[in-house]
């Protein structure tokens, strides 16, 4: 039985130094540029993403963000692979990141966290460049049938922030990946890129309103209704997404502003 305050591991003084870590090497390396932070609500919530760049960098970078912008720890999801290495498990755990079970997820935001998930997990770092950059895909927890956050969302009534990271794609350039030395390897991908080492492009960590999904606990139980709310979220991040990169001048040497469209996509109200 799950307490609820259980910490899952986390360790506050591991965790800070971590994040330390990730300031003097890929947050100094990327130099992200935070959008949206005062957004990010002071009790529970959900934030949202994508996952892109062949290594986690817009994870690491996320949390330094959310730190940055609410003085918080926000709790990380981790794919599954994560955990079957007890040493790489615990490592995690201390930082804050747990493996996302439903009910691991749920006792967080029933504790008043903020949790990161990427619900493509790392499926959404085999995307190529060429043809699905920035793509927000419908696979794993984005799927119909799936959902899980979804219903987790509905169960706890907390709040979806969508999340948007430009920059992320083009740091190694994904331009296929080899499941069958991904198999060998019992790896998530084996990517072939254009680049060994990161670029260092400027990242942009964009976080959008926040909303409640519009139903109840019951309707957790509704796949139907769990498969549209799952649509309507990865419509709002995409959105969220297409628009952070029409403000994007650059990727390098990049700066920020309006875009080009005429008339910007509309990120919030019905989708």
């Amino acid at each position: 039985m799950i307490r609820t305050g259980e910490s899952f591991g986390f360790d506050q003084g591991s965790a800070e130094r971590w994040l330390g870590f990730v300031r003097a090497t890929a947050w100094r390396y990327f130099r992200p540029h935070v959008i949206g932070g005062a957004y990010l609500p002071s009790g529970p919530g959900l934030i949202i993403g994508c996952h892109s760049g062949v290594i986690p960098y817009d994870a690491a970078c996320t949390l330094v963000a959310v730190r940055e912008a609410t003085g918080r720890f926000a709790r990380a999801i981790s794919d599954e692979l994560f955990g079957r290495v007890g040493m790489v498990r615990d490592f995690l755990r201390q930082q804050g990141a747990v493996v996302g079970r439903p009910r691991i997820v749920e006792a967080l935001l029933r504790a008043g966290n903020l949790v990161l998930l990427f619900p493509g997990g790392a499926r959404d770092m085999e995307r190529s460049y060429l043809t699905e950059r920035y793509r927000v895909l419908p696979h794993r927890g984005f799927a119909p049938g799936h959902g899980g956050y979804v219903k987790i969302a509905l169960r706890t009534g907390a709040p979806i922030i969508p999340l948007a990271i430009v920059g992320a794609e083009e740091t190694h350039v994904m331009l296929a990946n080899s499941p069958f030395a991904a198999r060998m390897l019992s790896v998530p991908l084996f990517p072939l890129v254009l680049f060994p080492f990161p670029l260092p492009v400027k990242m942009y960590i964009r976080f959008g309103q926040p909303f409640v999904l519009p139903g109840t606990s019951a309707d957790a139980g509704d796949q139907r209704r769990v498969d549209q709310l799952n649509a309507l979220v990865r419509r709002r991040v995409q959105r969220l997404i297409d628009d952070t990169r029409a403000r994007r001048h650059g990727v390098i040497f990049s700066v920020y502003g309006n875009g080009h469209k005429r008339h910007p996509p509309r990120l919030h109200g019905a989708a």
